[in-house]
């Protein structure tokens, strides 16, 4: 995939979700060309296995930290070339910025997606010495549903040991605006969430596997969770709820709200240096908090 043949995924669900979205992507166009960039490099066979490898202006580095980030759009929408913008953001400090797609629903269900991050991380590991990047500094993240995979991948190990890497291969996680609790037991039928949920789930019996919420207990990964102040409601509760989970863990855990910004809102303002988000990755990236014991 590039800027020239993405799909149409039809319309956002969220209120001027479109707009913003679509400002994202035409910063990016303008952009991209510009970077020092590896664009649709393969981490598996699908059409959606894809990313987008930016790396830092001068050449020849090693032993940078890398961070793999990934879209948002309701497990159903969105795609990596929304979010080359925030490169630059990255690179110079220096790092390597990787942009990433999964594939999506309706035409690919539950486990898919989780399976395709955990296939993407597993390529970095394997692949990004050669770009000049430190395998052991993995850093994660993601906007919504991409903030979703990305948590629920960096609490659930044995994904990564059963892809041959090691259990502390992601050094932190920091998602942004994530959905992290898609179970149904007490949703409203026919309201938001149980339609956001089902988006994702092809089988209602997957709903706990699939909600970061539920696997909390002993996280020892530090986290950084955002979200905007205009968010909404249901992304707020879940925040509430994610961060009470992690309280009882072990790990590092900072929370930030991102002033002004509604849902879509808060992944753009990632265009400026000075926003919470980007600020807060590159400190971490350059002194990570202790994994916890």
């Amino acid at each position: 995939m590039s800027f020239d043949d993405m799909p149409d995924r039809g319309q956002l669900i969220l209120p001027g979700a479109m707009e913003t979205t679509g400002g994202m992507l035409k910063l990016s166009k303008q952009i991209v060309p510009s970077l020092r960039a590896d664009l649709d490099v393969p981490y598996g066979d699908d059409f959606y296995h894809k990313i987008d490898i930016f790396l830092p202006e001068e050449e020849d580095l090693s032993g940078l930290p890398v961070f793999m980030y990934f879209h948002g759009g309701a497990w159903r929408h969105g795609f990596k070339e929304w979010e080359g913008f925030i490169a630059p953001n990255i690179t110079d400090l220096p790092a390597i910025f990787i942009s990433g797609n999964y594939r999506l629903s309706p035409e690919s269900k539950w486990p898919a997606q989780i399976n395709d991050v955990a296939d993407a991380v597993a390529w970095v590991y394997n692949n990004i010495k050669k770009y000049g990047g430190d395998r052991d500094r993995i850093f994660v993240g993601g906007h919504s549903a991409g903030g979703h995979l990305t948590s629920l991948l960096t609490l659930k190990p044995h994904l990564l040991t059963a892809r041959g890497l090691p259990e502390d291969v992601i050094t932190a996680c920091l998602p942004m605006s994530a959905v992290f609790d898609v179970r149904l037991a007490n949703v409203e039928p026919g309201g938001t969430r149980e339609t956001v949920s089902l988006i994702l789930l092809e089988n209602r019996g997957d709903d706990l596997d699939a909600s970061p919420v539920e696997h909390t207990a002993g996280n020892v990964v530090p986290f950084f969770i955002s979200w905007g102040e205009h968010d909404t409601d249901d992304i707020k509760a879940d925040a509430a709820n994610m961060i009470t989970g992690l309280e009882k863990a072990p790990g590092h855990l900072e929370t930030g709200i991102l002033p002004g910004v509604d849902h879509f809102e808060a992944n753009a303002a990632c265009k400026d240096r000075d926003c919470l988000y980007i600020q807060k990755i590159r400190a971490w990236m350059t002194n990570p908090p202790p994994r916890a014991a």
